[in-house]
């Protein structure tokens, strides 16, 4: 099993352009307020499990500045591409953290435990490989790499059906034949994706900005279920 430390990779788009599914029932000053509020809360789950060395890539200032309160390192990247901002993250945390092994995180998982996180990082050592499907089993929420050096990104495929694919390239799914990890499991796209995290429990921050938004009086969102990666 391998025991090297875990470094967290993050990655979230420009604000104004995050979470555009959550329109009309959410307003874009309140969609900005939720993505980072949602970012706060996965960071400080893995900061509680015990994973302490994150980066977080980002072309957004606001991001960056959320990320450094929550004691995380930040990258600058312009790029629109999800999986290219991966990458940099990762060849940035083996820059700083050599020799760990890498966690590959989305940002909107508000739901997410330290005891999961605990969990799914002790699952993860016995693979090179290995990830965690989102709630509709076709997208990916966290992507393990026991890589030992650069390279080893060739796996990443963040985008529809993300979880076939990263299958398709030898990762192992950590929840198959075991109903675990819901939290984890549960990213926002969606305002029914929103209230089925709040039924598991929301992190405080997100917590914050959902009380005042009122959502379950709402019309529910026509296609709610539609999956996709991404922040």
């Amino acid at each position: 099993m391998d025991k090297r430390a875990v470094a967290v990779v993050i990655a979230v788009k420009r604000l104004d352009a995050a979470k555009t599914r959550l329109t009309p029932i959410i307003a874009a000053d309140d969609r900005r307020a939720l993505v980072l509020a949602m970012l706060t809360d996965t960071i400080g789950a893995a900061r509680a499990a015990g994973l302490h060395q994150l980066v977080i890539v980002s072309p957004d200032t606001s991001v960056a500045a959320v990320a450094l309160d929550a004691g995380a390192r930040t990258v600058v990247d312009d790029g629109e591409v999800l999986n290219d901002a991966f990458a940099i993250g990762i060849e940035h945390a083996l820059t700083l953290w050599p020799g760990n092994r890498i966690l590959v995180l989305q940002a909107d998982l508000p739901a997410a435990r330290p005891a999961s996180l605990k969990a799914a990082v002790d699952h993860s050592a016995q693979h090179d490989r290995s990830y965690i499907p989102d709630h509709s089993g076709t997208g990916t929420t966290a992507l393990f790499l026991n890589t030992r050096g650069p390279g080893g990104t060739d796996v990443l495929r963040f985008g529809p059906n993300s979880a076939s694919e990263h299958r398709g390239r030898g990762a192992v799914d950590l929840t198959t034949g075991v109903d675990r990890w819901p939290d984890l499991r549960m990213d926002v796209d969606t305002v029914d994706d929103l209230l089925a995290a709040q039924d598991i429990g929301l992190g405080p921050a997100t917590s914050l900005v959902v009380s005042r938004l009122q959502l379950r009086e709402q019309t529910q969102t026509p296609g709610a279920t539609a999956p996709a990666d991404g922040p």
